[in-house]
């Protein structure tokens, strides 16, 4: 019976291990000059760091240092929070960014993340970033304040912690 377990303990160690190595091939960025050069949205074949991405459609297509590591931190607590990958954490982050922009909104996708990322913590399980995005810009369409729309989605999702 142990030689089965600690097969599957292998394989899954070894699972892991892959994982670790697409995770830091994926965040190597490839500099992109002009805003040109860059994707309109980040497909799983683009060579596109996410957190580089996000700095550099923002500022014309050059990344500041910082700004992109205050987006991979943003990225980080994201997917300890959400089902997706940081390249859709990422595209959705701006979607949102943009969909904000036009409502006269505006709003930083670091602090976007970071706060949706506390809202889904209250559940304690994952949840979906896109959802929370969708949901968050209706409240704001509807004239809400970001705090009183963080609020109001901290309460709704907060349920489902207690229901568990």
């Amino acid at each position: 019976m142990r030689a089965p377990r600690l097969a599957a303990l292998c394989a899954t160690l070894a699972a892991l291990l892959c994982a670790c190595e697409e995770t830091a091939q994926q965040r190597e960025a490839v500099e992109v000059k002009r805003k040109d050069e860059l994707p309109k949205w980040l497909t799983p074949i683009d060579r596109v760091d996410p957190a580089y991405w996000l700095a550099a459609r923002k500022s014309g297509g050059a990344a500041v240092e910082g700004r992109v590591a205050r987006l991979q931190a943003a990225l980080d607590i994201g997917g300890a929070h959400f089902l997706e990958a940081p390249r859709m954490l990422a595209n959705r982050a701006a979607q949102l960014g943009d969909m904000l922009s036009e409502i006269g909104a505006a709003e930083d996708e670091a602090q976007s993340i970071e706060s949706l990322a506390r809202v889904a913590a209250a559940t304690g399980s994952k949840q979906t970033f896109g959802d929370l995005c969708q949901h968050y810009f209706n409240l704001r369409k509807q004239g809400a304040t970001r705090d009183a729309a963080l609020a109001d989605l901290l309460e709704r999702y907060s349920v489902q912690k207690r229901g568990q």
